[in-house]
């Protein structure tokens, strides 16, 4: 589907959030299918294999901006990640930094659990600094959304 929509487009297609694991995206990456690579980073692998698949697309030309949606901690993860990856620079452009896909839906429980919600200011958001992800999780709010196993 993908390459279908890359050959009728002459804009760059972005997709992978769906995909899993680095082998998933080399058949992605091997048959063109993609102008720019999206794995969600804690649905494809975690922190370790969404990198291998951030340097494989480098390889192939291909730049890489994660999908992020859910929890302040799936934010947290793809921040850290992208504090690692280097510019892209497709042919004939100047360099491109990885940017950060910053979900603003609606969602009861993304900035909830954080002791110190992720924010955005002037467009920008900070890279947490502390131990581990760089967030502290708020035990008390977590538990407010705890579903019991006798109420699932």
């Amino acid at each position: 589907g993908y390459r279908a929509v890359r050959s009728a487009l002459t804009i760059p297609i972005a997709g992978g959030e769906c995909e899993f694991t680095r082998f998933g995206f080399r058949d992605l990456f091997t048959s063109h299918a993609l102008d720019i690579a999206q794995p969600d980073t804690c649905a494809a692998g975690g922190l370790s294999e969404c990198k291998k698949i951030a340097d494989m697309s480098e390889a192939f030309g291909i730049r890489y901006n994660p999908h992020v949606w859910g929890t302040g901690i799936a934010i947290a993860a793809s921040l850290q990640l992208l504090a690692v990856l280097p510019s892209h620079t497709p042919t004939s452009l100047a360099p491109i930094e990885p940017m950060l896909e910053f979900d603003r839906t609606e969602h009861p429980i993304r900035q909830a659990i954080l002791k110190e919600p992720i924010e955005h200011e002037k467009g920008v958001v900070r890279v947490p600094d502390g131990p581990g992800l760089g967030i502290d999780i708020d035990r008390e709010a977590l538990a407010r959304f705890a579903v019991s196993s006798s109420a699932a």
